[in-house]
Parts: C-alpha cells; structure tokens; sequence
C-alpha cells in the first residue's frame, strides 16, 4: 500500500512538474513576444518622431541674402556757358540698379522667389525672361541704359531697386516682401511692398481668391470700404467708384490687411496705407475659403 501511495506520489508529482515546465515555457514565449513587440512600437515611435523632427525641420526656413545685382556710378557732368550762373543744374547724378533676392534652404522656394522678381520685369509682357541668369543679363542693360540717359540727359538721378525679405511663418504659411523703389527724376521716386503669402505644403504662392470665399468678394469690398471711409472721416482720397480690392495683404495679429501703395487711397506724402479686415468680421460674414477657417478661430482664441 505505501509502495503504491509513494508511485501515486511520483507520478502526480512529475505530472505536476511537467505541467509546470510547459506553462513556464508559454509564460516565456509570452513574454519574448511581448518584449519583440514592445522593441517594435518603440522602433516605430523612434521613426515617427524622426519624421515629425525632418518635417518641422524641412518646415523652418532658413534665408540668407543674394545679390542678383548692383552696380552704380556717380555721373559728373560739365556746366556749359549757360549753365554756369544757374545754382540748380546739378554738377554730378547717381545712376543704381540694385536687386537682391533670397537664397532659402528650399530650392523650390529659393527658385518661386526668383520667378516673382522676375515678373517685376515682364508683367507687361514686353520683355522675356526666363531664368535667373536672363535675368541677371537684363539688369545689365537695364543698368547700362540707366547710365546713358542719365548722362545724355543730365538727370538728376536714376534708381532701380528691388530687395526681397523675410517677414516670418505661421503653421504652413510664409510671409515675404519684395520692395520696391524707383526713381528718374522729378520730385521724387516711387516705391510699394508686394507681400507674398506662401504655402509651405502645397508649394503655392496664395492670392486672394485662394483665401476669400468667391462669393464674399463683394462684402470683403464693402467692408474695407467701411474701413476706409471710417478712418477718412467720410472725406475720401478716393471715391467709391475708384476703390478697389487690393491684391496685397498679409495675415497679420487682428485680421487679414491689405496693403495700398502711394496715391491709391491716399496721397504720397501718407505713404503705403492699411486697411484690415478683423478677424471676427471674417468669421461673422463668411468670407474665408474651408482652408483657412480654422485659422480664425485660433486668431480669435490667441487674441
């Protein structure tokens, strides 16, 4: 009887160890693919916070200034007999032709702000241009004829300059300037700001129709009207008849503004005038397109 008990004993007892040993090595097998996996969703997180670091990092611009061009000469002229008692013939004139652009750590964006210098030139379409180095070669002659009719001429001067900057960037947008000043002769010269909106995403450059509901333009008219007429007392440089939408704007801390260049709204002497649409005005009336609503209630909470 005990010899039976002590073989019942050993034999539950290797049941036992043997149950023992075949969950010990499922716990494990459990246990290394839980550890395979965890390697896994770590290898994957690693990968995806590199991909969100390249993207902001591809997302950042980074500009450093290039001279397309700049020459000038200082011009000295020769009184004749008549000219030599008038205290206002000028003795010596300057004659400038400046360009400077933007080199970005973007070649589509280094070459889409090279294009829009470009179309300063050619948006009447009488001159052809097509890549950096025609352009270049243009300013050359733009410069050579600049020296000759002043000299001819004996103007007091003669000044072509563009430069572009970089304002700044909000989520996928970039905002850049190219300016502008022009003189040959008379009073004064005559200058403006083109803002360029970028969208870092699509690679586009945006225009108004891209950020102002079609159907809207009216109203968005209508209210810069308002805004105008309010800030003029009623007393107008313009008439109502002659306002218009301009193209330039840029997203700014209030609302979206429009940019008028000199005697557009006003004259000279005011300089290049604002006009803003608010933000709570754009979210009231509607006036953005789908894409940039979002964009004004996030203005309208920071604010």
């Amino acid at each position: 009887m005990k010899k039976l008990l002590i073989a019942a004993l050993i034999a539950g007892s290797l049941t036992l160890t043997a149950c023992d040993d075949k969950e010990k090595n499922a716990l494990i097998e459990q246990t290394q693919k839980q550890a395979q996996t965890i390697e896994q969703l770590n290898t994957q997180v690693d990968t995806l916070q590199k991909q969100v670091v390249d993207l902001a990092e591809n997302q950042t611009i980074r500009v450093e200034p290039e001279v397309l061009f700049e020459k000038s000469e200082t011009i000295k002229f020769d009184k004749t007999p008549s000219e030599s008692s008038d205290d206002y013939a000028p003795e010596s004139a300057e004659a400038k032709v400046s360009v400077k652009a933007l080199k970005t750590n973007m070649d589509w964006l280094t070459d889409l702000l090279v294009n829009e210098l470009i179309r300063q030139f050619t948006v009447e379409g009488q001159i052809k241009i097509e890549n950096k180095q025609q352009l270049v070669d243009y300013l050359q002659t733009l410069y050579a004829d600049s020296v000759k009719e002043v000299k001819e001429n004996k103007l007091i001067g003669m000044t072509t300059n563009f430069n572009v900057k970089y304002l700044g960037q909000r989520e996928n947008i970039a905002t850049f300037t190219i300016g502008y000043y022009g003189y040959s002769g008379g009073a004064h010269g005559m200058y403006s700001t083109q803002f360029l909106n970028i969208d870092l995403t699509k690679k586009t450059l945006l225009d108004i129709d891209d950020v102002i509901n079609p159907d809207q333009h009216d109203k968005l008219k209508e209210l810069l009207w308002e805004t105008y007429s309010n800030a003029s007392n009623n007393e107008t440089f313009t008439p109502k008849s002659e306002f218009y939408v301009e193209k330039d704007f840029y997203f700014s801390h209030d609302g979206i503004t429009f940019i008028y260049p000199p005697y557009a709204i006003g004259s000279f002497a005011e300089g290049e005038k604002e006009l803003t649409v608010y933000w709570w005005e754009l979210k009231e009336n509607k006036l953005l397109s789908p894409q940039f609503q979002n964009l004004t209630q996030y203005m309208m909470d920071v604010n």
